[in-house]
């Protein structure tokens, strides 16, 4: 009967240890022929289809309890998707991972449930090895970067998600090092030896921030700090006075040398958290719709240096930016202040069921899930989706197993079929859309735009939510005589993205249509949005001269020639040239 029973006990981890490790295996997808972050997304679209098969059988098998946590996510899902809706701002690709990502997080539940939590993070732990491993070789020069600026990358496209990933799986790494049988601390501390030797080289601050506060968690657990610090307060309290002053001045001095290591990056974030807020002012229940910062962003930012003259210091951090790089900025600004406390809910209570009694490893769980919302803090894991699965693992384990009814179980999961299927399934044609899109811009970078221009129109209906392809699909347009179908494309863009070149294109079209006041409007535009790029203003003073505005135009060649380049290159110079002849000819 024992032997039977521990039978089934590992033929059921074998199957949850591999179905973890499928999801997971999202973050090593790579295709050259669809780029990084397209290629993880059509392999998730077919690994989800297995794992949401398997769990309909697993459902029935082992039923689970649903949680206070399960309902609440059900109902940040269900707030985000009326809201769009009402809205009219739903962006498919981004709506439909958004639904496949809930999905997700109720295959981790029934996964986390179905067998001991230790084979879920023995599928974590081996995906972390396999990064370290990975970044170590791109180190050392064995395997290639997957970004032409970075060494260290990992299976990712730049070194920031890469260190997000990485900092997440630290702390439950340390807890099995701490706690577990002798070679389950042995592997464990192997693999903790591998994160820490690759942390640092990522140079990603939020990270370091993150393992401190993940690991610090763990550690309090293992050697009951909070007890240990309350006794020697109350015992020496003159002693533990001061030295609470100390540890306060070297984390103040810690924070501001991280701050001085890239102050610029820094500064560039604070200015968009800072815009942010403004949008969050003018949308403050519903926010702008999801997946609608990155648009929403550029008009704001047009607004924010129109307005009145800003510092020089934050026009020349000034950039374009997609995300927030904070999640919980970029949440609010995209669903609200509602959106907002439906998630921050969702945390607190999961925080909350992870300290109960029968979840012996909660001190692992709550350290990871804590760094990753740290990490989130100064980046955007959930614009990865690698990292939105991880999320959703760390959130899934935080609920401790309850049996609840077969029936409801196989149920639900059953009906969770059904946007796997809808979603997920039939991607064929949407991928080679995407694998063609890739090979066209060989032509498109080669200027081929006759040949380009109708290739891109059979594209459209397939990539029309992407604002990269929709910049280059306007672009041809206007390279062929078409100035007015191409504005309508690019306002499309506009929308979806925070690229001022996309109003620098515009404004050109106008000025090709001799519409000189909306040409002028889109080029101040794109001036506002990026104030310390100069081919705007570029563009502007051109446009003057060639409508006859003479003062205009020298008042603007004038303002660019003032204007330092935030990056100095041969282009500005010969702009600054040809601005200098420019008022020579015309004076």
């Amino acid at each position: 009967m024992q032997l039977r029973k521990n039978l089934n006990l590992y033929l059921s981890g074998i199957v949850v240890f591999t179905l973890t490790i499928l999801l997971l295996s999202t973050a090593f997808a790579l295709d050259e022929s669809l780029g990084n972050r397209i290629a993880k997304i059509f392999w998730f679209y077919k690994v989800i289809i297995v794992a949401g098969i398997a769990c309909i059988p697993l459902a029935w098998m082992r039923p689970f309890r649903f949680s206070i946590t399960d309902l609440l996510v059900l109902l940040y899902a269900g707030y985000t998707l009326c809201n769009d809706y009402f809205a009219g701002t739903i962006a498919p690709t981004r709506t439909s991972l958004f639904i496949l990502i809930i999905v997700t997080y109720f295959i981790f539940r029934r996964l986390t449930t179905f067998a001991p939590l230790g084979f879920t993070h023995a599928a974590l732990l081996l995906t972390g090895a396999i990064e370290a491993i990975w970044g170590l070789a791109q180190l050392y020069g064995f395997t290639p970067s997957q970004h032409s600026r970075f060494e260290l990358t990992g299976s990712f496209f730049n070194p920031g998600p890469y260190s997000g990933f990485l900092v997440a799986i630290l702390p439950l790494a340390l807890y099995y090092t701490l706690t577990a049988c002798r070679i389950a601390r042995i592997l464990s501390g192997v693999i903790l030896v591998l994160l820490l030797l690759v942390l640092p080289a990522t140079l990603s601050r939020g990270a370091w921030l993150a393992a401190i506060a993940g690991c610090g968690i763990v550690l309090g657990y293992y050697f009951h700090l909070y007890n240990r610090l309350k006794f020697l307060f109350q015992k020496h309290r003159l002693a533990s006075f001061i030295a609470t002053i100390c540890i306060f001045l070297l984390v103040t001095g810690t924070l501001i040398g991280i701050y001085q290591l890239k102050k610029e990056s820094a500064d560039g974030r604070r200015l968009i958290w800072k815009v942010s807020s403004t949008l969050v002012a003018s949308h403050p229940a519903t926010g702008v719709g999801f997946g609608h910062f990155a648009g929403a962003y550029g008009e704001a930012q047009a607004a924010y240096f129109s307005a009145t003259e800003r510092p020089a210091g934050e026009e020349l951090v000034a950039d374009a930016p997609e995300t927030a790089f904070n999640e919980f900025v970029q949440i609010t600004t995209e669903t609200g202040i509602i959106g907002l406390l439906l998630f921050l809910t969702i945390i607190f209570w999961a925080f909350k069921t992870a300290r109960h009694p029968d979840n012996k490893v909660a001190a692992g769980v709550t350290g990871s899930l804590a760094a990753f919302l740290v990490f989130a803090c100064f980046s955007y894991p959930f614009s990865v989706l690698p990292l939105l699965i991880l999320f959703t693992l760390l959130l899934a384990q935080c609920t401790p197993i309850q049996r609840g009814s077969r029936w409801l179980s196989g149920i639900f999961y059953l009906f969770l079929l059904l946007p796997v299927y809808f979603l997920a399934t039939g991607q064929q044609e949407r991928e080679q859309a995407y694998k063609r899109w890739k090979s066209e811009q060989i032509y498109f970078n080669m200027q081929i735009f006759e040949r380009t221009v109708d290739n891109y129109k059979k594209l459209y209906p397939l990539l029309k939510d992407q604002p990269a392809f929709l910049f280059e699909y306007g672009q041809c347009l206007s390279r062929t005589g078409q100035p007015e179908a191409s504005n309508l494309i690019l306002e499309e863009a506009a929308r979806l993205s925070a690229d001022p070149m996309i109003r620098n294109i515009m404004g050109k079209n106008y000025q090709t249509m001799k519409q000189y006041p909306q040409a002028e409007s889109a080029f101040l535009k794109a001036s506002h949005m990026v104030p310390n790029r100069l081919y705007p203003l570029y563009l502007l003073a051109k446009m003057y001269h060639e409508s006859g505005q003479t003062d205009k135009a020298i008042a603007t060649a004038r303002l660019l020639l003032e204007k330092a380049p935030k990056v100095p290159s041969s282009a500005a110079e010969e702009m600054k040239r040809d601005m200098q002849k420019l008022i020579i000819d015309t004076q």
